[in-house]
């Protein structure tokens, strides 16, 4: 059973997200299939909600546990780990991309969403049109935690990608386009850095030519797509788009979503991994952390014509020469 402050903290969320002229106790009784006096108890603090009710609740009416935990005791914030296992990494992997999805389904129904980013690697859900790439970024993680049989040269080709992830993948592309404003910071060294890689790995005799071939269309594919994007400054659909470029260098990838729904900050760590956050005071310190970059920043959408244009060329000329 919950503690008795967050038990109030439930409550008072469960008021705040009914539209007027919705009764709770009728609602309760609807979603938890118990007993109009059974919901009274519980409203009235006589009787805590358990965990499984608080989580039934939480997934009907979206209200974030994460968020009242933190509400209720100070200093604490909850963080998942969102960690492929290393059992089965594909389908783990998969797991991973079906929970993402649903985070940008509940953004996208809401009138207004945002994303914010600052990366110094490809961001897990941006290159996902580009499959190639993709496939590289799990290569190499699955390499690092010797979860690939690389005895043999040209292992890369080794690794196929599953008909339902790459379905996924694509689905999440399609979907991050949808959210109503989205800000990419990049590191300027975002394509240097994935070259180097790729140049290790084609070194010690793990890619074929035809794969180095690959990796370049797709690398030219996204700079070429990235490049339009932020001359128009908004997909093809109309959803804004702002693309700066740092001057300096990040230690990681941080990431902002909100939406009416939804608020969430995230952390890559372990290669291809997440940590991510629905506290509130922990989101915004993401949020904030992003936004203060643009100090360090050059805005090349819709504006900063000749650093957009010098950029792309630059990143063009180190494609080529992979």
């Amino acid at each position: 059973m919950l503690p008795e402050n967050l038990n109030k903290e439930l409550i008072d969320s469960m008021k705040a997200k009914l539209p007027g002229g919705t009764n709770l106790a009728n609602l309760l009784m609807d979603i938890l299939y118990i007993g109009k006096e059974a919901v009274y108890r519980r409203l009235r603090g006589e009787v805590p909600f358990t965990l499984s009710e608080s989580v039934i609740i939480s997934r009907k009416l979206g209200i974030s546990l994460d968020q009242l935990i933190g509400k209720s005791f100070n200093g604490n914030a909850l963080f998942a780990l969102n960690i492929i296992n290393h059992a089965d990494p594909l389908d783990s992997y998969y797991s991973r991309m079906c929970e993402w999805s649903d985070t940008l389904y509940a953004m996208i129904r809401d009138d207004y969403s945002e994303l914010d980013t600052s990366s110094n690697l490809l961001p897990n859900f941006f290159p996902m049109k580009y499959p190639v790439i993709t496939r590289f970024l799990l290569f190499r993680w699955m390499y690092q935690q010797n979860l690939i049989n690389c005895i043999d040269k040209d292992c890369f080709d080794k690794l196929t990608i599953p008909d339902k992830l790459a379905d996924k993948q694509e689905e999440l592309s399609v979907n991050v386009q949808k959210i109503t404003k989205t800000c990419f910071i990049w590191d300027k060294m975002i394509i240097s850095d994935f070259i180097n890689n790729v140049k290790y790995f084609a070194g010690i005799n793990l890619f074929s030519d035809g794969n180095i071939s690959d990796i370049k269309f797709n690398l030219m594919y996204l700079l070429d797509d990235m490049e339009e994007i932020a001359a128009r400054g908004s997909y093809n659909n109309g959803n804004q788009v702002d693309v700066y470029l740092s001057n300096i260098n990040f230690e990681t990838t941080y990431s902002y979503f909100r939406s009416q729904s939804v608020e969430m900050g995230s952390m890559r760590v372990f290669g291809v991994n997440t940590v991510t956050t629905q506290d509130a005071e922990t989101c915004a310190y993401v949020r904030n952390w992003i936004n203060s970059l643009k100090k360090f920043s050059t805005l090349i959408s819709q504006s900063g014509e000749m650093q957009r244009i010098q950029f792309f060329k630059s990143q063009r000329e180190i494609v080529m020469d992979l």
